[in-house]
Parts: C-alpha cells; structure tokens; sequence
C-alpha cells in the first residue's frame, strides 16, 4: 500500500474517533438520592464477571488481579459510589456471559450494547468509546467496502458483539471463532484468516506488545454500530444500579480517561499551545496511528512529522474527509473556524463561511431540516451528548447534498455554551445507494411495479387517511384469465412478456396517485385513492374492454387476454387492510365463477 493510500486509512479512522473524544463538559457533581444511598446500602457489594484475556481493557493475572482500563475505570466508580466491587471468577468471555446471564453477578462492566444482550441486560451509558478496524496481512489491499469482499475469512474471539453485527451485515464473509485475543492475531498472521475485526486500541497495543510485523490496520466498516460504546452491562433484576451507575460514569471526566489510557497502552498525549480546540481533535488518534503503523516502515519519517510539528497537524486536519469546524450556538450556525474540506463539501471557500461574511451555514441548510436541527442540539444542551445528524444541503452550484454531522457543545467553567465542535461529511452515495435498496426491496423485479410487501403498507396508510378525513377510497384486483394455457402454449418467455404488457397497459390508463402493484404470479391489485365505488367499478370496466383490445405480440401471431377483476370500497366498519382484501377476493372470485372477462363490484354489507 502507498503512503499516501495509508495515510487516508488514517484519515477515515480520524474522521471517526476523533469527534468521539472531544470533551463533553468539565467534571459532573455526583448526586444520589435517599433511596439510591438506602439501595446502596442494602446490596453492600456490587458483583460482576469481567472478561479474563481482553487486554488492554481487561485481564485477570495469576494472582486473581483485576487490571486494565475497565478495571480502572471501575475503580473511580466504586470510590464515588463508595461500595466495593467484587469479581465472581471465570475462565473465559463465554463462560463469562453464560454466568451473567444465569444471575450469577449482578454486571459485567465492559461490553456492547445488542439486541441479543438485552434480553437479560440493561445498559448504562458509555464507559470508554473506541472504533474496530479490520487488522490483515501487509499484502492485502485497503478496505474501503467489506460487502464487497469475496471468499474471505475473518476470525474472532467467541460471543463477541462484533461477530453477531458483522453475521447480520456482511454475509459474504466467512466467520472463525476462536478462543482468545492472541488466536485472532496468530491466525491472520500465519495466513489462515484473511482478517480480524478488533477495537483500535486494542489493535494499538497487541501489535506493538506482541511484534506482529507483518500485520496492518486496513479499513474500518462504514456502518456506526461498529464504534465500540462500551458499556456496564446491569442485570434487569438489578435495574435501579443502573440510574446510579450512570451518575457515577458522568462524573469521569476527558482528563481522566486520557491518564488511564496512558497506563495501558503508552501513550503520550501532547498540550496545545494554541489552536487548541483542534489539536483535541487530532491529538489522540495521531498518536494511535503512530503506534499502529509503527512497523510500516514506509509511513516511519511521515508519522513522526505528524507527532513533531504543530505545521504536520495542520495538513492532518486539512485533509480529514469532509468539513472539521467550530461554530457558535446561534440560529446562524456562525462559524468560527472550518477546514479546507468546506469547499469540495459546501462549494464555498472556508473564509466565506467564516462569521457569516459571505453565507451563513444555516441558509445552505434545506429549510425543511432547519428547525428539527435546532431542537436536537437543544436536547443535547440539556442531557450534554454527542449530537449526530443526517439532512440535506444546498451547494454554491445549487446542488442537493446529503451529509452526516456529529459534534458535541463545548462548555466554559460556569458551564455556560461557548459553541459547537464537530465533522460534517458528504453521505449522498450512501443515501442514494439505501434509496435504490429501498425502491429495489418495494419493486417487482419482471414488471417494475410495486410489490405485495409495499402495496401492503399503502393501504395501511390508506386506511388511516381514510378514517382520519372521511374520504372514500377503493380497491381492484386483477387476475389474467388462463394465463397458465399462455405459459403452455407459448412458454415463460411469452409468458412475463404478457406481464409487462399488461403492467404497462394498466400503468399507462390510471393517475400517477394510483397505486398498482403486482402481488402474485397474475394477480395484480390497484389501489384507487378519493374513488367511490361507482366510479371504481367504471374504471375496472374500461381498463378491462382496453385491453380486450391490446394484443400481445407473439412470435407467430398476436393475441389478445382478458382480465377479470373484482372491486370494493372502504367503509367505516373496515379495521385491517385483511377484511378489505377478503371482500374484493370474494368479488374477484365471483367473477371469475360466473365466467371471467369481467367485473363484479362488492362491499362489507353485501357479502
């Protein structure tokens, strides 16, 4: 890999971490309440299982110690919560979860949030927040997109959270479990994984521990569920430790977690002079980066530029994907600082943004988004979290942007706002591609109509308009007469070529609100919004007598199809959309039972 492709690794990793270590606020008052102190008391101990090899985070020695940056931070909260925290043993993180999960200690202090976990865990807010990046052989090429990859192998330890995400996201990829932390990196290293899947600073510290020179941190997955939030994870019996918890976890504060990281994973941390909101920014992931890529020799003299000077910063910032910015809390969003990335993101150059002296940020913002923007910082002013956001943008050239931002408030000493940190990225591929995989997922993929699934929910919504502003509305539903006798007469070729043609017919003889959709093999269904009955019946009949005369081409001689149809109207008295189905069903089979080509019209009160 050039240096050039792994310093963008590098950049996508910043981009990030860096927003997740920003300084939430100064140190938080601890206060408990009565109850909270009297439940205290009454537990006298707090009892977890910890994971025994997840080094740097956690790890039990020969002795039975407790060490690592979880068994720090625990710590600090048994001290402010005073009340002792005691380890219920165990051999491994399997082991571990099937104590937990059979009661037999009240938390586990260091894990992530899943849908698996929470049937017998609630979750506190994070502890320590840290990317996972995909770890291979020097030789293989960045990982940009991992749904993308073919025939490659990727190794955990056992019951991660990270093996459940990567088996629901990423089914191409092949997942080996294997016992502990040291198998995953022996694995990939010798050639029998591709790739492991771990935390950053775990990658940081086993790469440098242990010597691996022949491994690389080669990408990370786009998707955010794979940022470590790691949390205490509380027994549901137990569930009042979690509130109290979590009073303790907002008393940690930046400084804190820095000096704890410091101990386990060597790192030096270096004070700003000036430009100091954005050297936070950079500073802990430039260091992380130093010591991951400490074996890349090709990268040794750039890295080391990137540590040394404040001028090497400056380009690393320069260069972050997307917008770095600071800006005032105000309706303007008045921006006091934004990187060089403003102009490939806004079209704008940084200094035209820069206090409004050209535009404001606000006005580049799609009015639509503006005010739902305002009201989730105000929520974060008030619980003082991070704030993620997606929307749209209008460029300088007036083209639609959509682009993700995270960034969190930053606070005086009399806990007064000073303004807002943060990133903002361009995310209009990644839209575009969930919109073509949401109209591809709602879509008949022979006709291009919508499918059963997305009909379904139409008429959902069509029956609550309904009900909510008393307009009719009314329903066909179309079956091809002896459409099998077309397959074997003519075979299957023939036979989706009269699908198309019929979509199209009905397509191009009702209203674009018209909803029509093809929800079997020849069955189709029309949903008629503002339609009474009669007028639904007159429709079914002409598009019935149109196609009567619209012959199919065939390779020998055209012919023509006939459609029966069955049709009803919405009344007050329907609940589901299944009653409304069962009584057009009902039609449609009577028209087909009194000799098809033609429409039968039925209602709630007539069946």
């Amino acid at each position: 890999m050039s240096g050039r492709a792994v310093l963008n690794v590098g950049m996508r990793f910043l981009s990030v971490v860096a927003i997740m270590f920003l300084p939430l606020s100064s140190a938080i008052a601890m206060e408990l309440t009565a109850q909270q102190r009297a439940y205290l008391d009454r537990l006298g101990k707090v009892t977890m299982c910890v994971d025994p090899d997840w080094q740097p985070y956690e790890h039990m020695d020969e002795q039975g110690n407790f060490t690592g940056i979880a068994s720090d931070l625990v710590e600090i909260i048994s001290q402010r919560l005073g009340i002792p925290f005691v380890i219920v043993p165990t051999v491994d993180w399997q082991e571990t979860l099937v104590v937990s999960r059979e009661g037999g200690c009240m938390l586990i202090p260091f894990l992530n949030q899943t849908t698996e976990r929470e049937e017998w865990l609630d979750f506190t807010e994070p502890l320590f927040v840290a990317p996972n990046v995909f770890i291979t052989r020097n030789e293989h090429d960045f990982i940009s997109n991992p749904s993308e990859l073919v025939d490659r192998t990727v190794v955990l330890p056992h019951g991660t959270s990270m093996e459940e995400f990567l088996r629901r996201d990423y089914p191409n990829l092949d997942i080996i479990t294997v016992d502990s932390e040291h198998a995953c990196y022996r694995m990939v290293s010798e050639g029998k994984a591709d790739m492991t899947l771990r935390s950053l600073t775990i990658a940081a510290y086993t790469i440098r521990k242990d010597g691996w020179f022949n491994l690389k941190i080669a990408g990370q997955p786009p998707e955010p569920h794979y940022v470590n939030h790691l949390r205490m994870g509380v027994l549901k019996e137990t569930h009042e430790l979690t509130d109290i918890l979590n009073k303790a976890i907002l008393t940690i504060t930046p400084r804190e977690r820095e000096e704890i990281i410091n101990r386990h994973v060597n790192i030096e941390f270096v004070q700003a002079v000036d430009l100091a909101w954005f050297i936070r920014l950079i500073v802990f992931i430039g260091v992380l980066l130093t010591v991951s890529f400490y074996w890349n020799h090709r990268l040794k003299n750039a890295l080391a530029a990137l540590r040394e000077t404040e001028r090497s910063k400056s380009v690393l910032i320069a260069n972050i994907p997307g917008m770095a910015y600071r800006c005032l809390y105000d309706r303007d969003w008045t921006m006091q600082f934004v990187s060089r990335g403003c102009r490939e993101l806004t079209g704008y150059e940084s200094e035209e943004l820069v206090d409004n002296r050209v535009v404001s940020y606000n006005s580049l913002i799609v009015p639509e988004y503006r005010e739902s923007i305002v009201e989730q910082w105000e929520k974060a002013r008030s619980s003082k979290l991070p704030v993620e956001l997606e929307y749209r943008i209008i460029t300088a050239d007036k083209t639609v942007k959509w682009v993700y931002e995270k960034g969190v408030l930053i606070y005086d000493d009399h806990d007064n706002v000073l303004g807002i940190e943060g990133l903002i990225i361009d995310i209009s591929d990644r839209k575009a591609a969930e919109e073509k995989l949401s109209y591809l997922a709602a879509t008949d993929e022979l006709t291009g109509l919508w499918n059963r699934r997305h009909f379904m929910q139409a008429l959902q919504q069509e029956i609550l308009r309904a009900r909510r502003y008393g307009q009719p509305f009314s329903l066909l539903m179309l079956d091809i007469d002896h459409f099998k006798a077309i397959n074997d007469r003519f075979g299957h070729d023939v036979g989706d070529a009269t699908l198309r043609h019929f979509s199209m017919v009905i397509t191009g003889n009702i209203r674009k609100v018209d909803i029509f959709a093809r929800t079997g093999g020849e069955e189709f269904m029309l949903l008629l919004p503002r339609t009474d009955l009669d007028g639904a019946y007159f429709i079914a009949e002409r598009l019935r007598k149109y196609l009567e005369t619209s012959p199919i081409p065939a390779d020998l001689d055209p012919f023509h199809i006939s459609v029966s149809i069955g049709v009803t109207v919405y009344t007050p008295e329907i609940a589901e959309p299944d009653q409304m189905l069962k009584i057009v069903d009902d039609a449609l089979y009577e028209a087909k039972k009194t000799g098809r080509n033609r429409s039968v019209k039925k209602t709630l009160t007539s069946i």
